[in-house]
């Protein structure tokens, strides 16, 4: 008896000195000139007293490459006699840039000129300022306020005049209208956990159609002026994990709104899902797929919210050639990095582009209709900043599989998706 009562004694001493030189006696950043420290320890889950995991300390540096302020991390972890100290070495973007960006298809161009900060304040809240040329002038302001007070909220707020050229179709016949909109809206952001959120708010705003096409058209009116509220809601669920341009993992979106007149017009509902999936392939290649379903109410109307456009879903096609009120669409790309040194790579793509639309008023067969059903396939290039977030010029070539005659460059700043 006296023997057992020693070795549990000895048993439990042994435990209690192991313990004590396995606790983690501080948790220390470095390599910070803008971030704040307390901004960075809202994402270590890594904490003072803690038993040393070396598991743990792999997720919190996963997580810390994920936000959009930091190319990378490394971890030094120093053992003493009393325990261990761990200490992440965080690598900064540049996150204060100007905006320059452009894209263009054939006869048409765009452009957009002002500025752009994810990291204001060193807490990670955003600023993007800029205007845009692209058939008519532009501009748009955005602020958002991720973590108010290192909470789990945050808000986001808007101020935006959006002017386009916008081909509207009756019938068979296409009349393009001078399109203005007027928008200042507010969103409330709840994180749920590290990466999953909802968001959920409104806006008011003001839409004005003035026909610019002279040869009249029967049912296309010459003006319509709208003063309207919005309402929407989105969650995100995001397993996606980052080593500087290269993804894996996978996104989940999905978008709810109403929007009402404040005349007599019944309310419209969108809805629409964006999934996400990023695969590696070896130490170069990265494959991408995205997939998105829309509907919306379904009323004969110019107005279908769902476009048909080669900067938003298929490379190639033009300009908001279609619309439709509902959507089915397919984007895959296989990126393969030709080059990578420090600070630049360069990637190749061979992408294919797929998607069906129900008309307005139509039926659900409209997507299994071929006259809906567009296959576009090409490839194109990237040229990328790995110091400067979402620094990549991208060009791509699309053409129609079904009609090669029908074909485009697209320009941009970004990954297509």
């Amino acid at each position: 008896m006296l023997r057992n009562l020693i070795f549990i004694y000895f048993s439990l001493s042994v435990a209690s000195v192991f313990a004590q030189s396995s606790k983690i006696l501080s948790v220390e950043i470095d390599g910070l000139e803008k971030t704040r420290k307390s901004y960075i320890l809202q994402f270590i889950e890594t904490k003072r007293g803690d038993l040393y995991d070396s598991r743990q300390v792999e997720q919190d540096k996963q997580r810390l490459i994920n936000l959009e302020i930091i190319a990378n991390v490394t971890t030094e972890v120093s053992q003493r006699s009393e325990g261990y100290v761990v200490t992440y070495i965080c690598e900064e973007l540049h996150t204060l840039l100007p905006i320059f960006s452009f894209g263009g298809i054939e006869e048409n161009f765009w452009i957009q000129v002002g500025a752009t900060e994810v990291n204001l304040g060193g807490k990670g809240n955003k600023f993007v300022g800029y205007y845009q040329y692209y058939d008519r002038s532009s501009f748009a302001t955005h602020i958002t306020f991720d973590r108010i007070k290192r909470s789990t909220w945050g808000i986001n707020l808007n101020l935006i005049k959006w002017a386009t050229l916008e081909p509207l179709y009756f019938g068979n016949n296409e009349v393009e209208y001078k399109y203005t909109n007027y928008t200042i809206g507010a969103t409330g952001i709840k994180h749920l956990n590290f990466t999953d959120r909802i968001e959920f708010g409104g806006a008011f705003f003001t839409e004005n159609y003035k026909r610019s096409t002279v040869n009249p058209v029967e049912g296309a009116p010459n003006e319509v002026d709208k003063n309207k509220l919005l309402g929407k809601v989105s969650l995100t669920w995001n397993r996606t994990n980052y080593h500087f341009f290269y993804i894996e993992g996978w996104n989940i979106q999905l978008n709810g709104q109403t929007v009402q007149s404040l005349d007599q017009d019944p309310a419209f509902y969108i809805f629409f899902h964006d999934f996400k999936r990023f695969e590696r392939i070896g130490d170069k290649g990265n494959f991408a797929s995205r997939l998105r379903v829309g509907l919306s109410s379904n009323e004969e109307s110019p107005f279908a919210p769902f476009v048909l456009d080669s900067y938003l879903n298929i490379r190639g096609v033009g300009n908001r050639v279609d619309r439709g009120t509902g959507a089915i669409i397919l984007n895959l790309e296989h990126r393969h990095t030709l080059k990578e040194r420090n600070k630049t790579a360069i990637q190749a793509v061979l992408f294919s582009d797929m998607g069906s639309w129900r008309n307005p008023g139509g039926e659900f067969s409209d997507f299994t209709n071929s006259d809906n059903f567009v296959l576009f396939a090409g490839g194109g290039v990237r040229f990328i900043h790995k110091k400067i977030f979402n620094a990549i010029l991208r060009i791509d070539y699309g053409f129609n599989l079904q009609s090669p005659e029908v074909n485009g460059f697209v320009l941009g700043l970004g990954q297509y998706f």
